[in-house]
């Protein structure tokens, strides 16, 4: 289960909504200086992200709490994201080669491009029925799998000054 805290916005029956903090991983890094990620992180910065997750443990808006993932809807969707748009775009364009030279065309390569700019207009439109179907599959949405105590509540022990 990939994990996340977040903060309860609002509630509306069995569903919340809740605010997460976009991280990366590059607070501790030596090599953040000439990262490409770092860059971008500093670029887009650290904004926070509104979804809409269930809610079983009924938090209430304020409530910090943890949301949760399963793994294998995660990694389906993701795959479907990245790698069926680019899978028909490909496939189309080989198809478009082959028809230019099975029509003796003199320009396959036009061929190629307009069966790769449909195969990826195809794999768009399957992209967005994909989406509609698991928007309502709550296999494919976040929950709240628990409270967690507010940054401010959680006490160290005090640092040594230097």
């Amino acid at each position: 289960m990939i994990e996340e805290s977040a903060r309860v916005v609002s509630v509306d029956g069995d569903l919340a909504e809740v605010e997460t903090q976009r991280r990366n991983a590059c607070g501790g890094c030596d090599a953040k200086a000439g990262c490409g990620s770092a860059l971008l992180a500093n670029v887009f910065g650290n904004r926070r992200s509104r979804i809409r997750v269930l809610n079983p443990i009924q938090a209430r808006p304020g409530d910090q709490v943890v949301i949760g993932l399963d793994e294998g809807p995660f990694l389906r969707a993701a795959f479907a994201l990245y790698a069926v748009p680019l899978l028909t775009m490909i496939g189309g364009a080989l198809f478009g080669e082959w028809l230019g030279l099975r029509a003796a065309a003199e320009d396959t390569e036009l061929a190629g491009l307009l069966g790769g700019l449909l195969g990826l207009i195809l794999g768009l439109g399957w992209l967005r029925r994909f989406a509609r179907r698991t928007d309502r599959d709550a296999r494919y949405r976040a929950v709240v799998l628990r409270k967690s105590a507010p940054a401010s509540l959680q006490v160290g022990l005090p640092r040594a000054q230097g």
